[in-house]
């Protein structure tokens, strides 16, 4: 059993340092990070839609006829090779829903603070603030999405890194205690 823990911490540990070279290409390359997230996107999407192509032009006769794997096959590649092709407009393209997400919740809780207010709730104040934190938020993020997306990776590689380093910390804890 000791020799089994050994072998996993030991793993555990090559993976963490993977990680950590992983997390500093995050927080010192967020951009080309999500670049390159979305080119592997893209290249997932290609691959299906070749799947899906070789699926309908493999199927016998009585299966194409009501087959919709060419057009799904076509439209995967096509999506993949645009994604490929374009990595930045789908970044753009996702600062732009989370700051419409933002707005989205500002209005929920804006709403909501009222409501909590009309039911003389002491705590309406407080979701009041909170709903404009999220305006103010959701506006920053549409006038620059991919700064936005870029602090958000910048954050993840931080966390990232920070955990792993915890991880290598308790692995090497383990294999000095274990005998």
């Amino acid at each position: 059993m000791q020799k089994n823990i050994r072998k996993y911490e030991t793993f555990s540990i090559a993976i963490s340092i993977l990680l950590i070279i992983f997390s500093f290409y995050l927080i010192f390359k967020p951009e080309a990070s999500l670049n390159f997230m979305v080119i592997l996107i893209g290249a997932t999407l290609v691959l299906t839609g070749i799947v899906h192509m070789v699926l309908y032009f493999t199927s016998d006769k009585e299966n194409k006829i009501v087959s919709t794997e060419l057009i799904e096959g076509t439209l995967y590649s096509v999506i993949g090779v645009f994604l490929i092709l374009k990595p930045d407009l789908l970044n753009q393209f996702l600062g732009i829903i989370v700051g419409a997400w933002q707005l989205l919740q500002f209005i929920i809780k804006f709403q909501f603070a009222f409501n909590l207010k009309s039911a003389s709730s002491p705590s309406w104040s407080f979701m009041l603030i909170n709903s404009l934190v999220h305006i103010v938020f959701g506006i920053l993020i549409l006038f620059n999405p991919l700064a936005a997306l870029m602090a958000i990776t910048t954050i993840s590689g931080i966390i990232l890194l920070v955990t792993e380093i915890a991880n290598i910390a308790e692995s090497i804890f383990i294999l000095i205690n274990v005998k």
